[in-house]
């Protein structure tokens, strides 16, 4: 996971409620986040940070699938609504599961242009037969940052929507950059305060606008965010399992048990997988390899 779907993920759930009522254009009473790795989903990684939010709405549950795109691609309506919210929609409702009346997907564009929002199935041999959907869209660099900013000094929407003002229309000007030191500085913990200045760097980056962002930034203390050290800590465990996972099928001639791929995931501690990798060669097989202490 690179560090723009650490923030952003990292980000939305700093304050779900705020931030899905400002996507969602509505007020949602957020219940939960669902582990991704429930869903079964094949050849995709570590789901530990995929974004599933449940939502009560009246006496019943319903959840969406969010989609992060640090640049926006023609493909993700189509890999949410044929991929994840179908396995969404199956999952037992039996506890630790949820009943969900319904299920639906949302996409972020961070940067890039929009991109289809439906999906259409009719296969001309058998007209009578259609599958159909379509998944909410927000793309960042259509949505004014003065607007934003505005909501947030009137108090109507997340000052965690902050770190998104570098994405959007208008994210360069002085006054926006002003603005927005104005409000974080209003947040009262200093970890808070250093979290979003992380944020907003990381995204200003991103629209290739750092440059200007580092001038409002002077002085900000960004360095003592523990999400800083967070991410450095995330990418080298997830390089690690990677390569555990791309060497060891070569060497033992099978993929690990979903069992064993769990038993891989669970383990954080990055000295430990570093001694994991350097036995790749020498592990008789997998259940030897992850026993390495």
């Amino acid at each position: 996971m690179n560090d723009n779907d650490k923030a952003g993920r990292y980000l939305l759930k700093r304050d779900p409620a705020g931030i899905f009522a400002w996507l969602l254009g509505t007020p949602a009473s957020f219940h939960a986040w669902i582990d991704a790795r429930r869903l079964a989903l094949r050849r995709q990684g570590d789901l530990t940070g995929d974004l599933v939010a449940a939502f009560r709405v009246g006496e019943t549950f319903e959840a969406l699938c969010v989609e992060l795109q640090a640049e926006s691609r023609p493909d993700t309506a189509a890999r949410l609504l044929l991929g994840y919210v179908p396995r969404l929609a199956a999952e037992p409702s039996a506890p630790p599961g949820l009943p969900l009346a319904s299920v639906g997907g949302v996409v972020i564009n961070l940067t890039g242009p929009p991109q289809p929002t439906d999906v259409r199935l009719a296969p001309a041999v058998a007209p009578a037969c259609r599958l159909e959907g379509a998944v909410l869209q927000r793309t960042l660099r259509d949505e004014d940052a003065a607007a934003l900013l505005a909501d947030v000094t009137a108090g109507t929407a997340s000052r965690w929507l902050l770190a998104l003002l570098p994405l959007m229309r208008g994210g360069d000007v002085a006054g926006i950059i002003d603005g927005w030191r104005r409000e974080a500085e209003q947040l009262p913990d200093e970890r808070d305060r250093a979290d979003l200045g992380w944020l907003a760097d990381t995204f200003a980056l991103l629209a290739g606008r750092r440059a200007e962002w580092q001038r409002g930034l002077r002085g900000w203390n960004v360095q003592t965010s523990p999400l800083w050290d967070e991410v450095r800590i995330a990418a080298r465990q997830q390089a690690l399992r990677e390569t555990v996972l791309d060497l060891g099928p070569q060497r033992f001639g099978r993929s690990p048990t979903r069992k064993q791929r769990a038993e891989l995931d669970a383990i954080n501690d990055v000295a430990r997988l570093e001694r994991i990798r350097h036995r790749l060669l020498t592990a008789p097989s997998w259940a030897d390899l992850l026993a390495t202490p």
